[in-house]
């Protein structure tokens, strides 16, 4: 009998360990549960926002937008000599137009700053550079950028647009 006896133990102990493994797969599964209706529940709440929406929002500072018309500040006329051996003369009138009362307090501020480096852009540039439509367009897109950069603006620029009001070449 006691060859039975430890023959029915063994069973017993092989029984126990069987519900300790049943009792692991049951908690395990019940985490994996746990895990699917969670992102499920996420997956519901964030339905109908675009992907990545609100890290763009963090990202991108709403601009500000001016209300009203537009804000023009005009800049003192610019007399060069343009480069070149032809001895011409450039003379331009431009204003930069501006997105609020900040940006034009701060063009003011930096406004000797803006002058030399637009001195050095536009004398800079020749006569024929400077007499075709193509040529004025792309000038004034770099008037724009210089003015910018020497204000320092970053990824927020200042000044939106520039506008020539009078452009004289004189040749010699």
């Amino acid at each position: 009998m006691s060859d039975d006896k430890k023959a029915a133990d063994k069973v017993e102990k092989k029984a126990g360990g069987g519900n300790k493994l049943m009792m692991i797969v049951i908690v395990l599964l019940l985490l994996v549960l746990a895990a699917v209706g969670g992102l499920a529940a996420y997956m519901f709440t964030s339905m109908g926002k675009a992907p990545g929406a609100q890290t763009e929002q963090v990202k991108e500072k709403p601009k500000k937008k001016h209300d009203g018309p537009p804000i023009f500040e005009k800049m003192d006329t610019f007399v060069v000599n343009l480069a070149g051996s032809d001895g011409n003369l450039l003379q331009v009138d431009m204003q930069a137009e501006l997105g609020d009362e900040e940006a034009k307090k701060k063009f003011t501020d930096y406004a000797p700053k803006i002058r030399s480096a637009v001195i050095l852009l536009l004398s800079s540039k020749t006569a024929t550079e400077l007499s075709t439509a193509d040529g004025k367009v792309k000038l004034k897109s770099q008037v724009k950028q210089i003015i910018n950069e020497a204000m320092e603006a970053g990824d927020d620029p200042v000044v939106d647009s520039i506008l020539f009001t009078s452009f004289i070449i004189q040749k010699q």
